[in-house]
């Protein structure tokens, strides 16, 4: 990626905004909506999205509806023959003979009866467990929401997901608390929380960065002093992988949210092995390229940093983009984020 121009803007000259009292003020609006999956975990609260990105199922609201049992109407079910009339007593015993008939009620039960239909077949379900360098592979499954977009909550941060023509998706999240709590948001409303413990939590340092729509903003990581472009440099054009950072060699970045999506949230996340570190500095760095997108136009965005005592920072951004004569130019966002130096830990 060739840069014509980078403007060095200070973060402090926007409207920028510690926005994690907001966060955690707000964090159990969702979840108590839609119940826990673990009743056993103690469940970090889940934050909801800050003025950045606000969405309607965050607010507060009555329980969902909890479906009813079916029942059915047995007295017109079961259709029984009139007993016969015995015939008058004669001297001699009379041995009645049991009443045939092809048509023979239904018994309640019986195989020929058709099970009848309930909401339960419609709800959404969520399910997630650990992986390798602190990720959660979660799977959702809502079989009567197809090919349809949901938003997925996570300590703070959010991003928009799809289901495909089966109602699923499959999702691989970087986690930002030890104990993570995952809430699946669909837009009438529905959804399902997930609680996952994820075990190395505390041997990664984590980056988030957020928006929504053509924000045109993006995370880079330059590990240990690497230029641009080098390999040390952890951008969204050299993501590197999860392997690298569970071998301890370097960091990777995850890129999450389905931008096919309109005003999709979309969002960045770098991680680095700190646990495996003890010596070395990350900057981190935020920019946001000039598009015919964004150009002229107010853009909003968020940071959060994780570290691995679970302290949390984040930021909110709002600034107008220049002009469009300065499409394919760079604003270079600082003080989003906080460098990491290993050696003072």
């Amino acid at each position: 990626m060739s840069r014509v121009k980078q403007i060095v803007m200070a973060a402090g000259t926007f409207s920028v905004a510690l926005g994690i009292g907001f966060v955690m003020q707000n964090g159990d609006a969702l979840a108590s909506r839609f119940g826990s999956d673990s009743d056993t975990a103690e469940a970090a609260p889940e934050p909801v999205a800050p003025d950045v990105a606000p969405v309607e199922q965050v607010a507060d609201g009555p329980s969902l509806p909890i479906p009813q049992d079916v029942t059915a109407d047995l007295a017109g079910a079961v259709s029984l023959p009139q007993t016969a009339r015995p015939p008058e007593p004669a001297e001699a015993p009379v041995e009645l003979a049991a009443v045939e008939t092809d048509d023979a009620p239904s018994v309640l039960g019986s195989e020929t009866m058709p099970e009848p239909e309930t909401a339960q077949s419609c709800n959404i379900l969520m399910e997630g467990s650990s992986s390798e360098a602190a990720m959660v592979a979660l799977t959702v499954s809502a079989p009567c929401h197809t090919e349809s977009p949901f938003v997925l909550h996570h300590q703070g941060m959010m991003f928009t997901a799809k289901t495909d023509a089966d109602g699923t998706a499959a999702l691989t999240v970087p986690a930002l608390a030890e104990i993570s709590v995952f809430i699946a948001a669909f837009p009438d409303g529905e959804g399902s929380v997930s609680t996952v413990t994820v075990p190395d939590f505390a041997a990664f340092d984590r980056a988030v960065l957020q928006w929504q729509g053509e924000a045109g903003v993006m995370l880079s990581a330059y590990e240990f002093g690497a230029g641009y472009g080098e390999a040390g440099h952890i951008s969204r054009e050299n993501l590197a992988s999860a392997d690298r950072a569970a071998a301890g060699d370097g960091g990777f970045l995850v890129q999450l949210g389905d931008a096919t999506v309109e005003d999709a949230f979309l969002a960045e996340v770098y991680t680095f092995p700190s646990g495996q570190h003890d010596d070395g500095d990350i900057q981190l760095i935020a920019e946001a390229e000039i598009t015919e997108g964004n150009c002229g136009q107010e853009v909003a965005a968020q940071s959060i940093q994780v570290f691995p005592d679970g302290n949390t920072l984040a930021l909110d951004l709002s600034v107008r983009m220049p002009d469009c004569e300065a499409v394919g130019d760079y604003l270079f966002l600082q003080n989003m984020f906080e460098d990491l130096t290993l050696a003072s830990r």
